[in-house]
Parts: structure tokens; sequence; C-alpha cells
């Protein structure tokens, strides 16, 4: 499962450029993420990863730690992104994210915005 994720973190979102082909690839048609209030389904989710190309030149994910049970892996993450006006956003992620049939069904996580202006605290929902 870890193998999932980092190929999510890797090919998804640290990609500069949207591929609706990845996210099929990973992600569940049935797919729902929890995130700091908010629900999005699956095409919300595909309109995030758009809002996030259009606002991201660069996003480097780093992986603290993770813990496995079952189908659920949980991670602890730092999202570093580089946003096109130059400005640096720092996140620590908290996620757990249930694997079915080897794609991600659902995210349940919690962002902190550690670094950056407050107008990106929402980065990780915003569609």
């Amino acid at each position: 499962m870890k193998y999932i994720i980092q190929k999510v973190f890797t090919n998804v979102l640290e990609n500069p450029v949207f591929d609706l082909s990845l996210i099929e690839r990973y992600f569940s048609k049935d797919y729902i993420q929890f995130v700091d209030h908010q629900q999005l389904n699956y095409n919300e989710f595909i309109l995030h990863i758009k809002k996030l190309k259009e606002k991201v030149a660069d996003q480097k994910i780093d992986l603290i730690n993770y813990a496995e049970n079952g189908n659920i892996i949980f991670t602890h993450h730092i999202a570093k992104s580089v946003l096109k006006d130059g400005s640096i956003i720092l996140h620590k992620v908290l996620a757990e994210f249930t694997i079915q049939e080897g794609k991600i069904i659902k995210c349940d996580e919690l962002t902190f915005l550690l670094e950056g202006d407050l107008s990106a605290k929402n980065l990780g929902s915003e569609i």
C-alpha cells in the first residue's frame, strides 16, 4: 500500500501536469475525500487536482511516517507547494487512506498550515 501512496504523491500531486488517466489509475470512481470539514466526491476531487495545477508551480511531498492495517494506510507527510506567484506554502498532513481492489476509495485527512499566507490554508480542499 505504501507503494500506491508514493506513486500517487509522485505521479498525481508532484506532477506539474494534470493527467486524468493517472487519477483513474489510482482512485476509485467511488472515491470520497474528507479534508478539514470538507467532503469531496470523485468528480470534485478531479476539480480539486485541476485547481492545484492552476495555482501550484511545484509541489514536493515528504513522507515522514506511515502505518498500515489491513486495507488502510495512515500517513504523516509534509506538502511543500511553490505557488505560481513564487510564494511557498508548507502543510503538515495526517491522512488515512482506504484501498480497495488496488485503488484508493477513501481519504480522511487533516491539513495544518505550517508556513505561508493564510489564504492558502485550504489548499488541500480547494475546487
